[in-house]
């Protein structure tokens, strides 16, 4: 009967001897992988391994002893993850409105001038009339001399040149080139642009033309009853003529004064 009950006595001790040295087993472990997955923070816990297990015997009494390797296994993020507790009441998320198709770009349609932006032509501006000469030239004194001619052949004496009424003349064959039209002053302002000259007179008259060529001036003068008056009046002294060329065409103006 001793043999017996030190026999189970052994056993006893045998198994004891062998409950303990597995728990030592399980706490190796489980600090093994708490130094693995918590890097150099958790250099204590290996320092201190005995009391780590002992920490979490203590913490842990009522679970199974792999419930730490399992545990920090979780939190490695290698293994199985135990998910929290759904929020019994979620808040929905936001509707998600559907993208607006992107609407092709129209290409540009040049911009049209308003019926009030209409582009004009551009007209060339006509180069200015060169002001005449203060002298006598050719072309008035070949004017002037067909004038003489005509009163000498009708035996009337010739005119005597007026420089004063020649520089008048030049005014105004300058002006009728520059604004194309041939037309006398009244007969007011031309006796006062005589005054205001210092010209002295007792009667006085104009002659104007306007031709491609002096012969045609003063043909054209000649086939006019007033303007031929004027040319052959026995009462003129004196004659002032201005002969301005524009382009082709030449602007002659005659005046005559008697003294």
């Amino acid at each position: 009967m001793k043999r017996y009950a030190v026999l189970l006595l052994v056993i006893m001790l045998v198994a004891s001897i062998g409950l303990v040295s597995e728990a030592s087993s399980w706490s190796y472990w489980q600090n093994g992988w708490t130094s693995f997955n918590n890097g150099s923070s958790n250099n204590n816990n290996n320092n201190n391994s005995n009391d780590s297990g002992s920490n979490n015997s203590k913490n842990n009494s009522n679970s199974n002893p792999w419930s730490s390797y399992w545990g920090s296994w979780n939190n490695s993020g290698l293994g199985w993850y135990n998910p929290q507790p759904q929020n019994p009441n979620p808040k929905p998320n936001p509707p998600v409105e559907p993208e607006q198709p992107q609407q092709p770009q129209q290409p540009q349609q040049p911009q049209q001038p308003s019926p009030q932006q209409l582009l004009q032509p551009i007209t060339p501006k006509p180069n200015p009339v060169p002001a005449p000469s203060s002298s006598l030239t050719s072309m008035e004194q070949q004017l002037i001399d067909l004038v003489n001619q005509e009163r000498i052949a009708r035996g009337l004496k010739p005119l005597t040149i007026d420089m004063t009424l020649v520089r008048l003349a030049k005014e105004k064959s300058h002006e009728m080139a520059s604004t194309g039209e041939v037309a006398h002053y009244a007969r007011s302002k031309f006796h006062s642009i005589l005054d205001s000259a210092g010209v002295s007179y007792k009667m006085a008259g104009e002659n104007l033309a306007k031709a491609a060529s002096l012969t045609r001036v003063h043909n054209g003068l000649m086939n006019s009853s007033g303007h031929r008056a004027n040319i052959l009046s026995s009462g003129y002294t004196h004659i002032g003529v201005g002969i301005v060329k524009y382009g082709n065409m030449y602007y002659a103006t005659e005046i005559f004064v008697g003294r």
